[in-house]
């Protein structure tokens, strides 16, 4: 599918010199790390033996799908990378490995936390809890909701923490590169973007593990800190954007 994209040329910026449009080894392998990912989500979710269990299985459909879509943007950010720099020196392929480990890992905390945020908007809608307790077992509680966000936070915050470490390498390899002012500024759009989107877990980690003498207060405000993911890409996108217009044009670009 990557190379495909590629020979349509989706997704490419006219004023951007693609260095990666051939396919090669690194992508292919990480593209089938991916793929497992996937199907890592896929296999989470036992055969139905009963009705019960089929509807069980029918109501994991919307949590599915959101967890594939996240890690589609996540692939597509890989696939833009790539394609543009088309590096594969020793750093490259350690920050990819990096990267692997943590779309591995970090599929099943995704696909808990998207199953649970389903069926509590159902439960909140039934006023029937007995799912939301049979997932965290008869031992388990709220206070498990700290560890889950955790989890789930690091794995967000290192994922786009290691993409915003690609792009700084490749600032670093413009000369190498090649890359004139406009590719350097694109590059640098990308490692800030990466950046952000890495910060938002973070902070809700650090606030999920902050001792609030509520276990509920803990869980709400590391929970509502990802409301902070609109504005702020908004608002960066918003300045980036308007300020790559303003280079296109003092360029001369067209």
């Amino acid at each position: 599918m990557r190379q495909a994209l590629k020979d349509q040329e989706v997704g490419l910026d006219p004023h951007f010199r693609y260095r990666g449009k051939n396919q090669t080894r690194v992508e292919a392998f990480t593209d089938a790390a991916f793929a497992l990912g996937i199907t890592l989500i896929v296999l989470s979710s036992s055969v139905p033996d009963t009705f019960k269990d089929l509807w069980l299985s029918v109501r994991e459909i919307i949590p599915f799908g959101i967890c594939v879509i996240l890690v589609m943007v996540i692939w597509y950010q890989h696939y833009l990378y790539f394609l543009k720099y088309g590096l594969q020196d020793r750093m490259i392929i350690t920050l990819n490995t990096i990267l692997i480990f943590l779309i591995l890992v970090y599929v099943y905390p995704l696909k808990f936390l998207a199953r649970f945020l389903f069926e509590l908007v159902l439960a909140l809608s039934s006023r029937n809890f007995d799912i939301l307790s049979e997932m965290f077992g008869p031992e388990g509680g709220i206070n498990d909701m700290k560890y889950l966000m955790v989890l789930y936070g690091l794995g967000a915050a290192l994922i786009f923490f290691t993409l915003a470490l690609m792009h700084l390498y490749a600032g670093k390899k413009k000369e190498e590169l090649k890359l004139n002012e406009y590719e350097l500024f694109v590059t640098q759009t990308g490692s800030r973007q990466n950046l952000l989107m890495a910060l938002v877990p973070a902070l809700s980690v650090i606030l999920a593990l902050i001792d609030f003498q509520s276990t509920t207060l803990n869980q709400s405000v590391a929970g509502f800190t990802y409301f902070l993911y609109p504005p702020i890409m908004i608002i960066n996108g918003f300045r980036r954007e308007k300020k790559r217009k303003q280079l296109i044009k003092k360029l001369n670009l067209k």
